[in-house]
């Protein structure tokens, strides 16, 4: 699992620096599956916004890196090249650190306290990579980076409950 783990990075890296050299910001990919399909989602953004055209571009030029790992996959995937939207997924621990302050929802890998799912904003993150979030009941947790399995941020709008 280390080795395929270790090509994912590979690929990630080098799908990274085409999407950088293209002008776009390089956001996170994440491989999922989804009503029985497995599913290459790429989320791409810039200063600007991305449209269609901009994901069907990065589109062509991710597929030509890809169609030379197939074996990675094990067979059929989709390749989807998105925007983030206002509940972006946070990939990096610099993520987290570029939205102190946010809401998050975050699930874990692991239990912790018998949970695995928690919202709430995060306010720091330590030098160990441990989120510190402030949790909607005034309690605080403390997860550990390595253990977050999937995280995205709460819109604004969901946020504010006293609109």
């Amino acid at each position: 699992m280390q080795k395929m783990n270790d090509e994912m990075a590979k690929v990630e890296e080098e799908i990274k620096q085409a999407i950088e050299n293209m002008g776009y910001d390089f956001v996170g990919m994440e491989l999922v599956h989804e009503h029985g399909r497995m599913i290459l989602r790429i989320y791409i953004n810039t200063a600007g916004g991305i449209n269609i055209k901009d994901c069907e571009i990065v589109s062509r030029r991710v597929d030509k890196i890809l169609d030379a790992k197939e074996e990675l996959f094990g067979g059929r995937y989709y390749l989807e090249v998105s925007s983030p939207g206002l509940d972006a997924p946070l990939f990096y621990i610099k993520d987290y650190k570029a939205n102190i302050g946010k809401t998050v929802r975050i699930r874990t890998h692991e239990p912790i306290e018998s949970r695995r799912n928690f919202k709430g904003k995060i306010i720091d993150v330590l030098s160990n990579n441990d989120v510190k979030l402030l949790l909607e009941d005034g309690t605080c947790a403390l997860i550990a980076f390595q253990n977050i399995s999937k995280a995205r941020l709460v819109p604004e709008q969901e946020n504010d409950d006293d609109k």
